[in-house]
């Protein structure tokens, strides 16, 4: 039912994406982003992993008259998060307000990012929903929401705005601590020329080190594990095991390569029409070297690379550009497919 819903709402987003102006688009869009992200903030809190945890951390926060430094929140460590609860907690206990408020933030920067980043935001929505929302909004909201900050930060790095970009990856850092990871990527697309060479020497060095360097990654991670504050991604047992990934047969390793290969052959075409083709490449690039190098890591590498990998959103509508009109129309036709049986396969892992 909810692949037949999904299938039903990509083919009104084409229809509109191909026939509407750039008015009813972005009317559309917004509206969209409101109803997805109630349908998020009210969902079964009983149902959804992590979402009782999150509910019952919420009701027992302080308020702000009792807010202190030294309060420890539960079930998580990031204080601008519990924060946020605190916020909250101060006007109503109702656990549902309080993952609307999440939902309805993360969903502003997802907007604001669509609109700035992707050709088109319609289509763009679409690869969200089918790629990351299940995830991210109903699930590790925490990262849902420090990932849309960062993702809305990307064009501070074009613009090399280094002051308000740090700023914002700090306050994602204090959702969730994953988000430390978009500091590098200022450093690499600012200081290195966006050739070519480079997005292929990285993913035969991130392959080399998936097939013959796991010995050395698997050291490292053991050894700076409790620094890096990833211990539970890693542990050895239970839930979250440390080996529990499949290595380079995952296909995603495969989608995001393949991905990036189109989107860098088609550079001559794109970066004329995309002013922050180059800085969405190299973060591209970045996100499917850590999915690779990782690899062992069901969790460590899905939680890091996935970051950037929300990009997508602007990647994947941007191939249509390409077309003619009746040719685009077959191309959103091809995405829309491939999306309905991403969407599909999430929903039956």
């Amino acid at each position: 039912m909810l692949v037949f819903a999904f299938a039903i709402f990509y083919l009104v987003c084409m229809i509109m994406q191909l026939n509407s102006n750039q008015v009813t688009v972005r009317q559309f869009l917004s509206f969209s982003c409101v109803v997805l992200a109630f349908m998020a903030g009210l969902r079964n809190i009983d149902i959804w992993p992590d979402t009782s945890v999150y509910a019952y951390g919420f009701q027992i926060s302080n308020t702000l008259f009792r807010f202190s430094l030294s309060d420890t929140p539960y079930g998580y460590k990031e204080e601008g998060f519990y924060f946020l609860s605190v916020l909250v907690r101060t006007f109503t206990s109702n656990a549902h307000v309080f993952l609307l408020f999440i939902s309805a933030i993360t969903f502003l920067f997802i907007y604001k990012s669509l609109r700035s980043l992707s050709i088109y935001p319609l289509i763009g929505l679409c690869v969200y929903i089918a790629r990351f929302m299940i995830g991210r909004n109903f699930i590790q909201i925490r990262s849902g929401l420090a990932y849309a900050i960062v993702i809305y930060a990307i064009p501070l790095i074009q613009r090399k705005d280094w002051k308000r970009y740090f700023l914002l990856v700090l306050i994602a850092y204090t959702m969730h601590h994953s988000a430390i990871i978009a500091v590098p990527i200022y450093f690499i697309c600012n200081w290195l020329k966006p050739k070519n060479m480079y997005v292929y020497f990285g993913l035969i060095v991130a392959f080399a080190i998936g097939i013959f360097g796991q010995g050395v990654v698997h050291g490292f991670i053991e050894d700076n594990a409790s620094d890096l504050d990833i211990v539970r991604y890693t542990e050895r047992g239970g839930e979250e095991n440390y080996f529990e990934g499949t290595g380079l047969s995952n296909p995603m390793i495969y989608f995001q390569t393949v991905l990036l290969l189109v989107y860098t052959k088609l550079e001559k075409k794109l970066a004329p029409i995309d002013k922050y083709y180059y800085v969405i490449r190299w973060c591209y690039l970045y996100a499917t070297i850590i999915l690779i190098s990782f690899c062992t890591y069901k969790v460590l590498a899905g939680r890091t690379s996935t970051l950037f990998a929300t990009l997508e959103i602007a990647i994947i509508p941007a191939l249509a550009q390409l077309m003619g009109r009746r040719n685009k129309a077959l191309s959103f036709t091809f995405i829309g497919v491939l999306l309905t049986t991403i969407f599909f396969l999430y929903q039956n892992q």
